[in-house]
């Protein structure tokens, strides 16, 4: 099993609380085994066989209301 890199840039971040917010989505989703949220992006590897990128893009964007996700 290979696991994924994905870097991603979040528009609509605005602080601490979205950095909070985007770290609680990374530890319920399946598959992410290691994440990095900095502010306006994400750095996470991932099993895809647990989960994929179009998982991972609608858990943020379901998370906050208008983030804006896309691949960095």
């Amino acid at each position: 099993m290979t696991m994924q890199r994905m870097d991603l840039r979040i528009g609509g971040m605005e602080g601490k609380d979205d950095v909070r917010l985007l770290r609680g989505v990374m530890e319920v989703l399946p598959g992410i085994e290691a994440y990095d949220v900095l502010p306006n992006k994400i750095r996470l590897t991932y099993d895809p066989s647990k989960t994929g990128a179009a998982d991972i893009f609608a858990a943020i964007a379901e998370a906050g209301e208008g983030y804006d996700v896309e691949l960095d």
